[in-house]
């Protein structure tokens, strides 16, 4: 009997081994943080953290509203607030990308109008490695 972890228990992908070795390979880092969103406006929003966020940080914010979930690119403009009392961080959406059927933008004013302080997610991109 093999013992487990031998190499021939390996998963293997096929085509990573010329995926890694590529010039252009590009990687991206990313994390999950759970926020509570403040306010909305077709613009941006207000979220609140316990988590210390640079500004000019981006990633994807989601929320589920009814049965569907929407999302956006963001970027951090700002934040304020100490550790401990949560932190309030102003994102801005990400106008590169057009609107689309599942886009928060478009969601807005009927988030806002239905309730504020609701939980979202926001996925953070990390560094590019190149």
């Amino acid at each position: 009997m093999k013992p487990a972890g031998s190499p021939s228990d390996a998963v293997r992908v096929p085509g990573l081994s010329a995926l890694l070795a590529a010039d252009d390979a590009v990687g991206v880092l990313a994390r999950e943080i759970r926020m509570e969103l403040v306010n909305i406006s077709a613009s941006g929003c207000l979220l609140r953290s316990s988590r210390w966020l640079e500004p000019g940080t981006t990633g994807m914010l989601r929320d589920h509203v009814g049965d569907g979930t929407f999302s956006d690119g963001i970027r951090v403009v700002r934040i304020e607030g100490q550790a401990g009392a949560g932190r309030h961080v102003g994102v801005e959406f990400d106008w590169t990308t057009p609107q689309h059927a599942g886009s928060l933008r478009r969601m807005a004013q009927r988030i806002a109008r239905e309730a504020t302080h609701r939980r979202v997610e926001l996925e953070i991109d990390g560094p590019r490695f190149m």
